[in-house]
């Protein structure tokens, strides 16, 4: 099982936006709204690593993501 937490800052003022749009993105197992140097984490999974790969590409192309710090855990 290939699991990633996905640390995401928005667009000033569309944190709510970000999040309802990311949380449609496949293979988004959770996602919570935060306070501190990021807006947004999310965890992704799936049994497959291009999924999860998949699913970090269509978060950084979301328009309201400015940046993502992406942490795949390994064990």
């Amino acid at each position: 099982m290939s699991l990633a937490y996905i640390l995401i800052n928005a667009e000033i003022g569309k944190e709510k936006n970000c999040y309802e749009e990311v949380k449609q993105v496949n293979h988004v197992r959770e996602i919570h709204i935060l306070y501190g140097f990021y807006d947004i984490v999310a965890i992704v999974e799936s049994s497959d690593i291009n999924k999860v790969n998949s699913a970090l590409k269509n978060i950084r192309q979301n328009k309201n993501v400015m940046t993502t710090e992406t942490m795949p855990v390994i064990e």
